[in-house]
């Protein structure tokens, strides 16, 4: 990854990080603090500038159809130390305002254009005559973002100055300096060496530090676009620790390949579908003509221009048909596959697997998914407040100057377990506990988090995949954090959805050769499976928090969770797919007192 100084500046390498960080922490848009220099990732306008970005195509049509793309471009990698010769992602020096810990100067990174000894401060040496400080320059400490996504250097002129220009010159020089050797806040001071102007940083953080008539507007700036880029904005500016989880957070959603478009003809396709429809006009014998050009030889398995033309005419009928329309039929769709006994595509291998003894009642069936392949593409990113799931939120910071007909995007291959729950069992549930999660829902409906899914049904499943996450983490060797989960549950938002019950477990990787079989082995033996269920059920009727856990009511992020905490249900933030809220244990193990409050209470009580 280059890092840029400006424009005159050559770029040079600023560091590392893999593909698949860069749709998740250190996304377009984030900042990265490498050895040498801390940078901002760029947005994504040169992503298909090489001459070869077409190989780096994705396709996935459920999850073109929602986002309005054509396609999702991966990100170029790195094929040679010297940057020159490598395909890289581009980057930009932020914050722009370095900080001198010898001499305690805040320094414009601007000023270092001519400097040999680019990480050297060079301000004059209070020890050494006629010599420059020398001290190595570190990224400021601080910056001042706003909801739409801008963020800044921090204005440190203006602070000390309280809105006002300086006196005595029109660029001060400023210093940053803790007073009586401390380190914390309310001892950090800002001073002007020009006017002698000084002001503690201890208020800085306050809400509305930065608002009033005279207070300091948002000038509108995406720094991930290029210094120039500018937009229209009127919000009032809140200050953070540039390393502070508040200034960045990724928007991404994934869909799995699945059949039809999991098969090595559709594919290929999708990659031709404009240059196919273009020969469409005249006949199918031109288009066979332009498919042995182009397509045939590129085929890995057996397979006819025939097939391909077959496989274009079905490309057009599901594009033609929009289907798929929001996130609500992808996951119809997906939950239509994983129930199907058996399917082997090149992109998606799954069968079916004994129910383990104890639990023939829970679930109607067991699929063990031996390739499971995802697209998992960032559509955007907030600062301030995440994301609050609505895929047409306008909240998003974009990702490039121009806007793209495609998205960032990772291929992630793996393997998955899959759950279908009967039905009957969950409705009868459901109908036991009434109107236990009326809090839970009130709270939901207050906060801005949007779950159209939410139910007693949807609490149940999603606690459940919580469970098991952590108990295949010990049993498999997996990390809890490289493990997914993905809920189907019922949209409640129209009676015409589909009804599902299902849970997907999967861990997928961006690799070639995808991960190594852990959660296959113990799904596909189903005394395995067995074991495993019910070590999670004894582990989960205990937490070292109880009884306050086990009864809680008002636990978690806006108060969304019930008996879920750090030590018995809740996840790392990469493995929940709704932000570690809408969970209760009890949903699954009841009360000691009242095993019957949980869905899985009589595999409990036969255990005892």
């Amino acid at each position: 990854m280059p890092r840029i100084f400006g424009k005159k500046q050559r770029a040079e390498i600023a560091g590392e990080v893999r593909q698949c960080q860069l749709l998740s922490t250190f996304g377009i848009g984030s900042i990265i603090d490498f050895v040498q220099d801390t940078v901002m990732v760029a947005g994504t306008d040169n992503w298909d500038s090489d001459e070869d970005w077409e190989v780096r195509r994705l396709f996935n049509n459920n999850l073109q159809m929602i986002t309005g793309v054509e396609y999702f471009l991966a990100p170029k990698t790195a094929v040679n130390v010297n940057f020159i010769k490598s395909q890289d992602i581009e980057s930009f020096i932020f914050p722009r305002k370095l900080y001198c810990p010898v001499c305690k100067h805040i320094i414009d990174a601007g000023e270092l254009r001519n400097q040999r000894r680019k990480h050297r401060c060079f301000m004059p040496s209070e020890s050494k005559t006629n010599k420059p400080c020398g001290g190595h320059l570190v990224a400021s400490r601080f910056v001042i973002v706003c909801p739409n996504g801008h963020i800044e250097d921090f204005p440190y002129s203006w602070w000390v100055h309280h809105g006002k220009e300086c006196t005595k010159s029109k660029n001060p020089r400023i210093t940053m300096f803790n007073i009586d050797n401390r380190s914390d806040i309310d001892s950090l001071f800002v001073k002007c060496d020009d006017c002698q102007a000084w002001r503690s940083m201890a208020n800085a953080f306050s809400k509305n530090a930065f608002a009033g008539e005279n207070g300091y507007r948002c000038s509108g700036r995406y720094p991930h676009l290029g210094k120039d880029y500018q937009s229209e904005c009127n919000e009032t500016m809140t200050a953070r620790l540039r390393s502070s989880s508040s200034v960045y957070f990724p928007v991404a959603i994934s869909a799995l390949t699945i059949p039809p478009w999991s098969r090595e003809e559709i594919q290929l396709v999708e990659a031709e579908y404009g240059e196919l429809t273009a020969w469409s006009r005249y006949g199918d014998q031109a288009m066979l003509d332009f498919i042995n050009r182009r397509i045939l030889s590129r085929v890995k398995k057996s397979c006819t221009a025939t097939d391909l033309l077959a496989a274009y005419k079905l490309v057009k009928e599901q594009k033609n048909s929009a289907k798929v329309q929001s996130e609500a039929d992808i996951l119809a769709a997906e939950y239509d596959v994983l129930c199907r006994e058996m399917v082997n595509e090149d992109e998606y291998v799954a069968c079916e697997v004994r129910v383990p003894d104890d639990f023939e009642r829970y679930f109607d069936s067991i699929t063990v998914i031996d390739k499971l392949t995802v697209i998992n593409a960032l559509i955007g990113f907030t600062r301030v407040s995440p994301w609050n799931g609505e895929l047409r939120s306008g909240c998003l910071a974009p990702l490039s100057v121009v806007k793209k007909n495609w998205l960032p995007a990772v291929k992630q291959l793996g393997e998955g377990i899959f759950f279908k729950f009967n039905q009957d069992v969950l409705s009868a549930w459901v109908e036991l506990v009434g109107d236990r999660y009326q809090d839970m829902e009130m709270e939901l409906a207050e906060s801005f988090l949007e779950n159209t899914r939410f139910s007693p049904q949807y609490v149940a499943l999603h606690t459940f995949a919580h469970l098991l996450i952590r108990q295949l983490a010990n049993d498999c060797g997996y990390s809890a954090s490289s493990i997914k989960e993905k809920i189907y549950s019922t949209y409640m938002d129209d009676s015409d959805r589909p009804k599902m019950a299902g849970v997907l477990i999967y861990l997928a990787v961006a690799d070639s050769e995808g991960s190594l079989g852990g959660l296959i082995s113990i799904a596909s033996d189903s005394e395995r499976m067995r074991i495993v269920l019910k070590n999670m059920l004894r582990k989960a009727q205990w937490c070292s928090a109880d009884p306050f856990c086990s009864n809680a009511r008002k636990q978690g992020f806006h108060s969304l969770n019930y008996a879920a905490c750090h030590d018995c249900v809740l996840l790392p933030e990469t493995s929940c797919e709704f932000r570690n809220v809408l969970l209760d244990r009890v949903a699954i193990v009841g009360m000691p007192e009242n095993l019957s409050l949980g869905l899985m209470g009589e595999a409990i009580m036969s255990m005892i």
